[in-house]
């Protein structure tokens, strides 16, 4: 992950709504959850049932099964974002989703299922020690034909290692920070690549894992990478054949893909033979678009427009973006745990989600609900570690002698519906006799305030985390990067350690109950850092497109077994 600044910084000169930053992430910020999908609502009737997904505990769930499949056809949708570069490792907006389609990952270990892991260019790894990653690569993975001057040849382990040298290298890549603070050495014997970290670190298959981690041929990042800012080559199951920044791009299947539908008869994929992919700003045009077959997908503005649309399959995904109120530790009244926890206590999270976003929520934790297993239970949260319970928020309020929160927002901005947030926040706080003395500042101004410290308390935007890291290193000392910069935390010796358990145990179980413990332990001091709910994003499919892969995250993109009924 680059630096929270640095993306803050792109996304505050674009100026984006909620749903084009959603979208300019390439539905990276939308990954499926702890397998809720849905189409229903409380009202569900046979006009707006869409399909029931089948389940699996081991893969992903799969939305509007059926089958045989056939071959062919073009699976069209719709963005309300631009492209952006489609160099696999600098791009950040729509053309990140489709890296993963163009070229290979090593493997992809879902967010939200992180006990499945999808092999791609790797066949199998093995972690012989805490600081070692021994990746055996796949034969017969081929690059797609291409306009390019790459040999359509097998990718082999020089190609990971020049991937993971630019990494390590140039500071324009999206994965550098992680890359260079986390990767020694890399070294290459026949098909066999073994990266050795730095130290222990518990998510270094996750960062592996994402999209801006893709293995293009080493022959693309020699040259003038410029090259790439429309075109592409690459082993994925699609080739890009033309692209036109604000309009469309058109991809092609690699008829030289490795890999084949086993359960049926050993079928060479991707199924669809084309993919395209238009650009279209106004929500009205994409809706018509949808309702008239002339796309494949939608997003829709929320669950209840995807339930109003009528019996199409529709896939109810977590967000993994939120808000939080984030007090400075440092600065009275905040050093006193009686006032952090008489706002935690005065927080009623299910009127966020229910006036918000009409009950397409959930109530996070420290960690955030989406990433599944990490995650608290709802129960637990409730019950114990964060309720809501407003007689005991007045009588702490009491007792401190009265609270008064001068807090910090950004003034204008729609993103993550931040305005409905705060009136919901400020009248909660309003019933628990807590004064709030809000200090809105202009989108960049609260960026720098924010990144700087310069705050007593804030109601702040959050980005993306796939992973329990920066969540959990968002109460430490030394903060979510080290440096002390945006939030800091108890400067609890004990809180410290225990997060630092939970980021460098590699064992996944192990890892499980150390981010739990953490979680416990920092509510047993009265966190400084609460996030409200993280939304669903509803999003609907033709009823022609079968075996939709879902409930995965970003995983799905290098899932090919969907095809389009005629």
């Amino acid at each position: 992950m680059r630096s929270a600044s640095s993306f803050w910084d792109r996304y505050t000169r674009q100026r984006v709504t909620r749903r084009r930053l959603l979208q300019a992430a390439g539905m990276a910020s939308v990954a499926a959850g702890t397998i809720a999908l849905v189409g229903c609502g409380p009202e569900k009737n046979a006009a707006t049932a869409s399909p029931t997904p089948e389940r699996h505990t081991d893969g992903p769930d799969i939305l509007n099964p059926g089958g045989p499949p056939r071959a062919g056809g073009r699976y069209v949708t719709a963005n309300s974002a631009n492209f952006g570069a489609w160099d696999p490792h600098t791009g950040i907006q729509v053309a990140s989703a489709y890296f993963p389609r163009m070229y290979n990952l090593l493997v992809s270990q879902s967010s939200t299922k992180p006990d499945y892991t999808f092999l791609d260019l790797a066949q199998s790894y093995e972690t012989p020690d805490d600081l070692t990653y021994v990746f055996k690569l796949r034969p017969g993975v081929k690059i797609a034909p291409n306009g390019l001057g790459v040999a359509e040849r097998e990718m082999d382990a020089d190609d990971v290692k020049a991937t993971f040298e630019r990494l390590k290298t140039d500071a324009s890549t999206n994965q550098y920070s992680f890359a260079s603070k986390y990767v020694r050495s890399v070294s290459v014997n026949g098909d066999t690549v073994t990266v050795k970290t730095t130290e222990p670190y518990a998510w270094f298959i996750s960062r592996v894992s994402s999209s801006f981690n893709t293995i293009p041929p080493r022959e693309l990042l020699e040259g003038d990478m410029t090259r790439l800012n429309s075109q592409g080559a690459g082993g994925g199951p699609y080739r890009l054949v033309s692209v036109t920044e604000n309009d469309v791009a058109n991809f092609v299947r690699n008829p030289n893909y490795y890999r084949t539908d086993e359960s049926n008869g050993g079928t060479r994929l991707p199924y669809v033979d084309e993919l395209e992919v238009r650009v279209i700003f106004d929500r009205a045009t994409q809706r018509t678009g949808f309702l008239s077959n002339q796309t494949h997908q939608y997003w829709a503005e929320s669950g209840t427009e995807a339930r109003g649309l009528g019996g199409y399959p529709i896939a109810r995904e977590p967000v993994f973006a939120y808000i939080s109120f984030t007090m400075n530790p440092k600065n009275k009244p905040f050093d006193d745990p009686r006032v952090r926890r008489a706002i935690s206590r005065a927080i009623d999270r299910k009127q966020f989600v229910d006036r918000v976003y009409a009950g397409d929520a959930q109530a996070n934790g420290l960690v955030h609900w989406p990433l599944g297993s990490y995650a608290l239970s709802p129960d637990e949260l409730e019950s114990e570690y964060q309720p809501f319970d407003l007689a005991e928020a007045r009588q702490l309020v009491e007792a401190v002698g009265g609270i008064t929160l001068k807090m910090a927002y950004p003034s204008n901005t729609t993103i993550q519906e931040h305005g409905q947030h705060l009136s919901v926040f400020v009248e909660q706080m309003k019933q628990a006799n807590i004064e709030v003395d809000q200090q809105p500042l202009e989108f960049s101004a609260w960026v720098t305030a924010y990144h700087d410290l310069a705050y007593d308390c804030s109601l702040a935007l959050n980005q993306v985390y796939e992973t329990p890291e920066l969540p959990l290193l968002f109460h430490t000392t030394n903060g979510p990067f080290g440096d002390h910069t945006y939030i800091q935390g108890l400067g609890d010796a004990e809180i410290d350690a225990a997060v630092a358990k939970a980021n460098t145990t590699l064992d996944f179980d192990l890892r499980k109950a150390a981010v739990h413990e953490a979680q416990k332990l920092i509510y047993a001091k009265d966190p400084m850092y609460l996030p409200f709910v993280s939304p669903y994003q509803s999003i609907a499919f033709s009823k022609q497109l079968k075996n939709i892969p879902i409930g995965v995250g970003t995983t799905q993109y290098s899932l090919t077994t969907y095809w389009l009924d005629a």
